[in-house]
């Protein structure tokens, strides 16, 4: 006879231990004395995840006035927490944009669109012309290259967040399982949710937070139809750099025109060097060629795409000076939605079911607010912050077969 597997209950199951898993998971076990578990399908920090890494941007240049004040709102909360757990989470170093200024929005906004939002919110800034970029930091602009510096953004260090939510969440009586990948949800006859994992457990909750990143369609499909997303290899790596070079670089985004007659979609990005024993940047591209994109983690290409990593390559080199060898490339999962705004919800539908997906490659900046929110929502508190713009309902994330209807 089969051994049978024991049920485990709670009162909320979250499903992914990513960072907005376990901000979700450290604001609930701070609210009421809710039995709280977490599953994760690999390890936390997972290097398979879109929050894997150690540094992450925070930025105040917008193009999109929604995000410039989530961002606010998010910085308080990142600081609250800096001074509640007596540690460092956040590094100032300031942020340039620069490149081509076209009146277009990319996925990471636009030179002119962010310069706007700034001056209507009073946020200071220098604008700088090519001549003036090429003096401050080790850059070759092109003769029409204009830049904006914002002096109060910076980095995340993304790896102690993860440590400091998944540890204060363990401290406050969340039950972390790691190696429990979730197969299928099932929403039974009384309401609750039935969550089957791979090993063969059941956990049943009154309530599930789904925060599984590019795997959320696939669980969605075990019992209603998958939200519009698309998942995006988003291509970053590591290059050293002259010694006597690496204190100038800065924390940067060039903004280009898509090139029609390759694959080159003209957005890439840069860290300053904060391992100076070790000479390196963190570098990547923000676009992916429609022939990469997907639907499902099912068919997600982990290795790093050659025509990318050269694109990459060549961009540094005619870009930047001082850029000596790759030292490693990665390919990155990313969910993104058409408009490039996250979904933060309840499942239309499911009332029990509350999802974040859609980070698009820019919500880790935000997490201590999106787990707060996570959290209200699983409560059923009002939100602290306008959600309405992040609706799983609005019509560019809607179910295909929905839309189609």
């Amino acid at each position: 006879m089969a051994e049978t597997t024991a049920d485990f209950n709670a009162d909320v199951v979250i499903i992914g231990g990513g960072i907005a898993g376990l901000a979700t998971a450290y604001y609930l076990s701070q609210k009421q004395n809710l039995q709280i578990i977490l599953l994760e399908k690999d390890s936390i920090p997972n290097p398979n995840n879109s929050s894997y890494g150690d540094e992450r941007m925070y930025r105040r240049m917008y193009s999109n006035e929604y995000l410039s004040e989530l961002q606010e709102e998010s910085l308080k909360e990142w600081k609250n927490l800096e001074a509640q757990h007596d540690c460092q989470l956040l590094r100032q170093n300031g942020l340039l944009f620069y490149g081509e200024a076209w009146d277009e929005e990319t996925i990471e906004g636009s030179i002119p669109g962010a310069r706007r939002v700034m001056e209507k919110k009073g946020i200071p800034f220098e604008a700088l012309n090519a001549e003036q970029l090429q003096q401050r930091w080790p850059m070759r602009p092109k003769p029409d290259f204009i830049g904006l510096f914002e002096s109060t953004s910076g980095m995340v260090w993304s790896t102690k967040a993860i440590e400091l939510f998944r540890s204060q969440a363990e401290t406050n009586g969340v039950s972390i399982h790691t190696g429990e990948e979730t197969v299928s949800l099932n929403v039974t006859i009384s309401g609750s949710v039935e969550v089957k994992t791979q090993s063969g457990n059941i956990f049943i909750a009154k309530q599930v937070v789904l925060t599984a990143g590019p795997w959320t369609n696939d669980l969605l499909s075990s019992f209603t139809d998958p939200l519009n997303l698309e998942i995006w290899p988003m291509l970053w790596g590591h290059y050293r750099v002259e010694e006597t070079l690496r204190d100038q670089f800065p924390q940067w985004f060039c903004f280009q025109q898509e090139k029609p007659d390759s694959n080159d979609g003209g957005l890439y990005y840069g860290f300053p060097c904060h391992t100076p024993e070790t000479s390196l940047i963190k570098v990547g591209i923000d676009w992916c060629p429609p022939e990469l994109r997907s639907k499902t983690m099912s068919t997600f290409v982990r290795e790093p795409d050659s025509e990318l990593a050269q694109l990459l390559d060549q961009f540094l080199r005619n870009n930047w000076d001082g850029i000596k060898e790759c030292v490693g490339l990665y390919f990155s999962p990313y969910t993104m939605t058409k408009d490039t705004l996250f979904v933060l919800d309840r499942l239309p539908g499911y009332p029990q079911i509350s999802l974040f997906t859609g980070g698009s490659g820019q919500a880790f900046k935000f997490t201590p607010l999106l787990g707060k929110l996570l959290a209200e929502l699983v409560l059923d508190q009002p939100p602290s912050f306008d959600l309405s713009p992040l609706s799983a309902s609005r019509e560019c994330v809607k179910p295909l077969s929905t839309v189609s209807a």
